[in-house]
């Protein structure tokens, strides 16, 4: 029989969960991965047709779901497109983005973005500041005499454990589940079929 997974939000479709640890990495650390529909790319340009969004919650030992309201919140926002990895852990939301996006906006753009998400996180009711982190899923720089080199690659606080743990940890999800958005496969076809498209919300 398939499995089964648990709804987190009506909002996003369950790709794979896990309840529990496995392995001892942090605070009992342990993953899920979502989906949504995106009307933004990764680098919050808009696109018509939309595309699909994946992304990984990053759980402590707690599985605290108060995170999903607040993902929910960066989601109808317009924030959410950047967003590979999302966790909450000792009261901070730390929220990694893709590089590419970090690397292609401008310091204020940036700067309105955190600002835009503490301010959703400052509204909920359980009030939580956050951490901005990056993911960049290019090759580490191999260097002759010294260990490989993560560009940019800052983890933040998202897991308690030493950065090339938590590095290595971050880069196995995303070479199972190609992290980001893309564009929709399935039914392509008869999506462009339609004489009009859709108006962008």
């Amino acid at each position: 029989m398939p499995t089964v997974y648990p709804v987190y939000s009506t909002l996003f479709s369950t790709l794979y969960d896990e309840q529990e640890p496995i392995g001892s990495l942090g605070r009992g650390t342990h993953y899920s991965v979502l989906r949504s529909v995106e009307w933004l790319d990764v680098t919050r340009t808009p696109v018509n047709p939309p595309q699909i969004h994946d992304f990984t919650v990053i759980w402590d030992e707690d599985h605290d779901t108060r995170v999903m309201e607040a993902i929910e919140k960066i989601y109808m926002a317009g924030l959410m497109s950047p967003v590979q990895f999302i966790g909450e852990r000792k009261g901070t939301l730390t929220v990694i983005v893709a590089a590419r996006y970090y690397f292609s906006d401008t310091p204020e753009t940036l700067e309105a973005y955190e600002r835009a998400i503490s301010e959703i996180t400052r509204s909920l009711a359980d009030a939580w500041p956050v951490a901005i982190g990056i993911f960049d899923r290019s090759s580490p720089i191999e260097t002759p005499y010294a260990p490989p080199i993560d560009h940019q690659f800052e983890p933040e606080a998202i897991i308690n454990a030493p950065r090339h743990n938590v590095i290595t940890y971050l880069r196995n999800i995303d070479s199972l589940w190609s992290l980001g958005t893309k564009d929709y496969q399935n039914g392509m076809a008869l999506f462009y079929e339609r004489p009009e498209m859709p108006p962008i919300p």
